[in-house]
């Protein structure tokens, strides 16, 4: 209580204090630690905050779904789409590209949304959406007399036109991204940067996600967490592993997630796929369907080196906060917006390039005092991404 109190008397002296905020996730999406969707991660760790400096926090959310975080006050809404059609469907997709194009507005993004941009509460002084842009329309302008903040967790305007983007971005008053690598892909595309487009790093938990001290004599743990998709490149560590093996027997392989960003009732094909790549090497590689929130940082405990062999241009990558929060080193492909948070500490390959992947988590693997000092300098990179410095900034950008 006391921490909390020490925050909130910081912040009043240095940060105006924007409250009410109402947060706008993706409209089936679940404020609970029981999902994997980073959006609700982001509220939630925000709503702490902003609560922690005094302020107030709405959580708009939908009434099908649980919602068990504490923090924030919940105001939910009924929508009129049933829940069995809960993302845009491929028509839907191409509609709002035609309409984006031709006549600068997206119909069914903004109708997929009306319901729950209607439920925000009048005297919220700012309003957050995240990464559904076509829902920033004029009616939406019109309606809510506060700031307007749209927030971008991935490469939302590939199917935009430039005149398009700038519409929306014009629309805000602030546009922010989790990382100087998707704010210059939005820039590139506009051929300039807006005034009003900024980064807002994500920050992690570092109470929650801390370094655990490891039974000595043990195998090295290779972990792994994430959506086991094929772009997220579990089988490029699959890969490494049969290399490894054939090296050294004193290693572990632990692969943590599911397909989608809830408990799932049946493997993928990919999944299937990955465990009979894996299964020639018996107990070295083990599988664990979705955890949590609540039970990855034992997860994050249990291991001495992280590897996040993405194909894609990962915005930030939650995953590797979270990791280093745990002291773990790590080895990542050197793409999107991992390099900012992982910075020079981290280890970087061509996931593709299963022998250059292999060296580098063996030498980690056989060189406990590398993994402790890496791990070491990554916790303490860690430790200046703060959730309270994310929203102290999200508080500056709106006084602005």
């Amino acid at each position: 209580m006391e921490a909390v109190e020490r925050v909130s008397e910081i912040v009043s002296n240095t940060v105006p204090l924007v409250s009410p905020i109402a947060q706008v996730a993706y409209v089936f999406s679940e404020y609970s630690h029981h999902t994997g969707n980073a959006m609700s991660t982001k509220i939630n760790a925000q709503a702490r905050a902003h609560e922690a400096m005094g302020g107030r926090t709405y959580v708009v959310v939908s009434d099908r779904r649980t919602h068990d975080y504490a923090e924030g006050t919940l105001v939910s809404y009924s929508s009129a789409r049933s829940t069995k059609r809960e993302w845009l469907t491929d028509t839907e997709r191409a509609i709002d590209v035609v309409c984006g194009r031709a006549l600068g507005r997206r119909p069914c993004v903004a109708r997929f949304h009306r319901e729950a941009l209607a439920a925000v509460p009048a005297d919220a002084e700012a309003l957050v959406l995240y990464n559904y842009a076509g829902a920033i329309t004029r009616r939406l302008t019109r309606s809510f007399d506060g700031r307007i903040v749209l927030h971008l967790g991935n490469e939302v305007f590939r199917t935009w036109r430039p005149r398009e983007i700038r519409r929306v971005i014009e629309r805000t008053h602030a546009t922010v991204a989790v990382s100087d690598y998707l704010a210059d892909t939005v820039a590139q595309r506009l051929g300039s940067r807006p005034d009003n487009l900024h980064v807002l790093h994500n920050g992690v938990d570092t109470e929650h996600f801390r370094p655990a001290n490891r039974p000595a004599g043990e195998p090295c743990t290779i972990l792994f967490v994430g959506n086991v998709v094929p772009h997220k490149g579990a089988h490029h560590l699959v890969a490494a592993a049969h290399e490894i093996a054939r090296r050294t027997k004193d290693f572990r392989v632990h692969i943590v997630g599911s397909a989608g960003l809830r408990p799932s009732c049946g493997l993928s094909a990919y999944e299937v796929e990955l465990r009979r790549a894996a299964a020639p090497l018996g107990d070295l590689v083990r599988f664990t369907p979705f955890v949590d929130r609540h039970s990855l940082p034992a997860v994050y405990a249990g291991a001495d080196l992280f590897c996040m062999p993405v194909e894609w241009e990962e915005p930030a990558g939650q995953v590797v906060t979270e990791a280093m929060a745990s002291g773990l080193p790590v080895v990542a492909a050197r793409s999107g917006g991992i390099p900012e948070y992982l910075g020079p500490e981290g280890v970087y390959v061509d996931p593709h390039d299963t022998a250059a992947l292999a060296d580098a988590l063996h030498a980690l693997v056989v060189d406990p005092a590398e993994r402790q000092r890496r791990g070491q300098a990554l916790r303490a990179r860690a430790e200046s991404f703060t959730w309270e410095r994310n929203v102290q900034t999200l508080m500056r950008l709106l006084a602005g």
